[in-house]
């Protein structure tokens, strides 16, 4: 059975600053967080930064209209209300594969802490609440989902390499969000083709209309501006990348003009690795 519980209230909750939260180290799985948003004037693009942060290390890290649109792409249920942290994988044939990378509160000494930046609110307010299942013992609960953030940019068109080290975690999606011209229905977008090589092997190489379409058959939810090399469409976690034997790892953008793309990177992961 599920727990859900109400968070401690949020600190510091003012119309621009850093409102701040302790996360209760219960002898349990935290698999969600739900934020519900209140006031006078509190929306999600007016969450500039969301961090996870297990003692001093950031290990999810998203601004609030990144994160609205990667959980839209996943089929995650839309309210301009309420924005869902999710380290599960809802969709997964199974209760392991479903759980995998959910926070076992006991399988580390440090804190876990919850920072959500807000700009430009009116009066707002912050609730959190809490999703909870048992703890998933020593071992399987040492890994966890995160949620990585790497800022992109060229100022030419062509092939351009994303860089950021994998370290030997399990990659599930890398989510590309680019600010020129966006896809249709029959076109691709100004980031129109990714191609991922591990040790000089293609492992994905699609246009935008291909990958869209390859996602939309598992029921996912493409979004304007937006790319997602997806390596558990089907919901399958053990689809996600390997990276611990992977002497070379390349992920090459292909634009048609200069753009700045938002990179997050969705993985399974130790806690003090990446």
């Amino acid at each position: 059975m599920a727990i859900l519980q109400q968070l401690p209230p949020f600190l510091n909750v003012v119309n621009s600053g850093v409102a701040t939260l302790q996360i209760p180290r219960y002898s349990n799985t935290l698999t969600r967080i739900v934020l519900a948003l209140g006031g006078t004037a509190l929306t999600k693009a007016m969450i500039t930064d969301i961090k996870v942060k297990i003692g001093a290390r950031t290990v999810y890290n998203v601004k609030g209209s990144a994160l609205d649109l990667i959980n839209k792409y996943k089929g995650i249920y839309d309210d301009a209300n309420f924005l869902t942290i999710d380290f599960t994988e809802r969709d997964a044939p199974s209760i392991d594969g479903k759980e995998v990378g959910g926070f076992d509160l006991t399988a580390w000494p440090d804190n876990m802490n919850l920072e959500i930046t807000i700009a430009g609110a009116t009066a707002p307010t912050l609730t959190g609440y809490m999703f909870l299942t048992p703890p998933q013992g020593q071992g399987a609960g040492e890994l966890i989902h995160k949620l990585l953030y790497f800022p992109a940019s060229t100022s030419v068109a062509g092939k351009f390499p994303i860089n950021f080290s994998a370290k030997g975690a399990l990659l599930k999606r890398i989510h590309m969000i680019y600010t020129g011209t966006d896809w249709t229905s029959t076109t691709d977008g100004n980031l129109n083709r990714v191609e991922v090589k591990k040790n000089g092997l293609v492992v994905w190489d699609a246009t935008s209309r291909v990958a869209r379409f390859i996602e939309q058959e598992q029921r996912k939810v493409p979004q304007p501006k937006h790319y997602c090399v997806d390596f558990i469409f089907d919901n399958n976690q053990s689809g996600a990348l390997k990276t611990a034997d992977a002497a070379a790892l390349e992920f090459n953008a292909f634009l048609t003009a200069a753009d700045g793309i938002d990179v997050y990177v969705e993985c399974i992961d130790l806690p003090f690795n990446l």
